[in-house]
């Protein structure tokens, strides 16, 4: 009964639940294989960010396009426009009707330039859902990477050993299947096997237990023979303060103090400092390989300086709602993490529980420079707006734009990731380029049709001027056939009779 009382004199240790994921949509996996292969988090969504503007991009340019030949309809509607507007001044809706059928009558469609328009919008909303959905999968990943270093650090410390089972009827021998006797205990590959049984109502049912070999070596633990096996660990207290990890990292006071101890008390302690372990682990993991980005604590929370890089309980549980168990299922993320749990998962990264996330500066980014990209639009579109509405609805409706675009980006910033923000900012960046670009490229393309048409109209020749200015014979150039008013019935001879005249 030797393992019984070695059990009783241990203490039982809890690790972190892993295992639970998110499920991604294509735009979701798309992100996620960008972000983690560059393995930057910043630099990858700065990447993301531009793939998705350059998916987007043949519409885009295919509107400005559609809006610049649009504009030089109404351009050439102008004096139409201009009486339209004298004479229904009082009467909108009698002015739109006219307008419209104007339009339609020089060939005039706002569908056709608004069409690429509402696809591009279309694709950036579902990017958009899929960037969030990517944003709540990272975030669980980051507490699953920080959960396995926590238990790998603890578990550094015990033994892999084999998953031994009684024989069942039904079940197939995988070579591990064998009987067992109460008290029995074996050595393989450096790990002490030991059998113990316990009575419960349905009789007796057999544990083992795996013990490292290597006295350093001060965590074990056991299952249920019977059933499936499920590890409970324990932390073997006189293991742990004859070890060289106690004599090494503990400082001499606190050793003492703890030797001292006794019962649960001591056993506590003990706990404490094992726990302790995988705090440091994972705190080693947020500094080192973490969410962070420039002064960004963590990418996934605002940069605001009231929010923070290691989110409180119900922060953490509030964005992450629901997660898929390793068994299948689902279940809410608050079923699946305590709250004791959590603390002591982050207990080594107090600092990262109080400091500011950001300063608000990826915020003010992402609204100047919406403002940037309204103002260009404005100055782009200010002719194609100024006869769509006899008030000048249409250039007061830019001026609105110009307003609530920015507000609702700071809206954005505030709300969602700093990751959410960079992808702003940068489609911003994208978009203020692309508009000042296309501009000047369709502004010349347009501009040498124009001048093509006006030579066209004003170069033209009457039938009679065709040969005029041709050299005949000798190189001499021939006159026009004709008189000076343009008569081809009287040449040079008819003027010669009029002089003898």
């Amino acid at each position: 009964m030797q393992a019984a009382s070695l059990l009783n004199a241990a203490k039982e240790i809890a690790l972190m639940s892993t295992g639970y994921t998110i499920d991604l949509d294509f735009l979701g996996q798309f992100a996620r294989v960008i972000i983690e292969g560059i393995g930057i988090i910043g630099l990858g969504i700065i990447v993301f960010t531009l793939v998705l503007k350059a998916i987007t991009l043949p519409f885009d340019i295919y509107q400005r396009f559609s809006m610049r030949k649009q504009t030089l309809v109404m351009r050439s509607m102008q004096d139409d426009l201009d009486k339209l507007q004298k004479q229904y001044a009082n009467d909108k809706s009698t002015y739109n009707q006219k307008m419209l059928e104007l339009q339609k009558k020089n060939g005039y469609s706002m569908l056709g330039a608004c069409l690429p328009m509402i696809v591009s919008l279309v694709i950036l909303i579902v990017a958009f859902q899929g960037f969030r959905a990517y944003a709540e999968y990272a975030n669980l990943q980051t507490f699953e990477v920080m959960s396995e270093q926590y238990n790998a650090a603890i578990l550094g410390f015990g033994a892999e050993g084999k998953d031994y089972r009684a024989p069942r009827e039904g079940v197939e021998d995988d070579g591990l299947t064998r009987t067992f006797t109460d008290g029995e205990t074996w050595t393989e590959d450096g790990v002490v096997y030991s059998v113990r049984t316990s009575a419960t109502e349905n009789g007796e049912v057999f544990y083992l237990k795996v013990t490292p070999e290597d006295p350093e070596k001060f965590l074990f633990y056991e299952y249920a023979l019977e059933t499936n096996p499920r590890r409970v660990y324990y932390v073997d207290p006189e293991r742990f303060l004859a070890s060289a990890y106690f004599a090494e990292t503990v400082e001499e006071s606190e050793r003492a103090e703890i030797s001292a101890l006794e019962g649960e008390e001591r056993d506590a302690r003990i706990l404490s400092h094992v726990e302790r372990l995988g705090a440091l682990a994972a705190a080693e993991y947020f500094h080192t390989e973490g969410p962070g980005f420039l002064w960004i604590g963590n990418v996934w929370y605002p940069d605001v300086s009231y929010d923070h890089p290691i989110p409180d309980y119900d922060t953490l549980t509030g964005q992450i709602t629901s997660v898929d168990l390793p068994d299948g299922t689902e279940d809410s993320f608050k079923n699946v993490l305590q709250p004791a749990m959590y603390e002591k998962l982050i207990a080594e990264l107090g600092e990262e529980t109080d400091a500011a996330n950001g300063y608000f500066i990826l915020i003010i980014l992402s609204v100047g420079l919406m403002v940037v990209s309204q103002l260009i639009s404005m100055k782009s579109n200010k002719e194609n707006n100024k006869y769509q509405t006899v008030d000048g609805r249409g250039a007061m409706t830019q001026k609105v734009m110009l307003v609530v675009m920015p507000l609702i980006y700071g809206m954005f910033a505030f709300l969602m990731s700093a990751a959410f923000s960079i992808y702003m900012i940068v489609s911003s960046i994208v978009a203020i380029l692309v508009t000042l670009l296309s501009n000047l490229i369709i502004g010349h393309i347009f501009k040498k049709k124009e001048e093509a048409k006006f030579k066209e109209e004003h170069n033209r020749t009457l039938p009679w001027m065709d040969n005029y200015g041709k050299k005949g014979k000798g190189g001499k150039k021939e006159a026009p056939k004709g008189n000076a008013k343009g008569d081809p019935k009287s040449g040079a001879k008819g003027d010669a009779k009029k002089k003898k005249k």
